[in-house]
C-alpha cells in the first residue's frame, strides 16, 4: 500500500514540474523595475553622463529588467530644460524627449 501511494505521489509531482517547466517557454515575464543611484550606473554610461551634461542634474534614474535585457531610463535638468535619455546596450545614451521650461519674467 505505501509503496503505491509513493509511486502515486511521485509520479503527481513529476508531472507537476513537467508542466511548470513547459509553461514557462511560451510566457515572458513581467519587466522589473528599480530605482537605482548614480554611481550604480555601468561606468561608460555615468562617464558621458558627466561630460556630456555638466549643468544638469539628475531628478529620476531607475532600472529595467525585463527577458534579460537591461534599460536604463534617466531623466536630467537644469535651469532651461528637462532631458530625458535611455540606453538598452549600456554603450551610448538616446535622448527621447527634450522639454524646454517656461521663463518667467519679473
Amino acid at each position: 500500500m505505501k509503496t503505491t501511494i509513493l509511486a502515486a505521489v511521485l509520479f503527481l509531482v513529476m508531472s507537476h514540474v513537467r508542466a511548470a517547466d513547459g509553461s514557462k517557454d511560451h510566457e515572458k515575464s513581467a519587466p522589473v523595475v528599480h530605482n537605482i543611484l548614480s554611481n550604480q550606473l555601468p561606468a561608460r554610461l555615468l562617464t558621458t553622463i558627466k561630460k556630456s551634461y555638466k549643468s544638469y542634474w539628475i531628478t529620476d534614474l531607475y532600472k529595467e529588467v525585463a527577458n534579460g535585457k537591461i534599460t536604463y531610463y534617466i531623466t536630467l535638468e537644469n535651469a532651461d530644460q528637462k532631458v530625458q535619455l535611455n540606453t538598452t546596450h549600456s554603450i551610448n545614451w538616446a535622448v527621447t524627449h527634450v522639454v524646454a521650461k517656461d521663463v518667467v519674467s519679473r
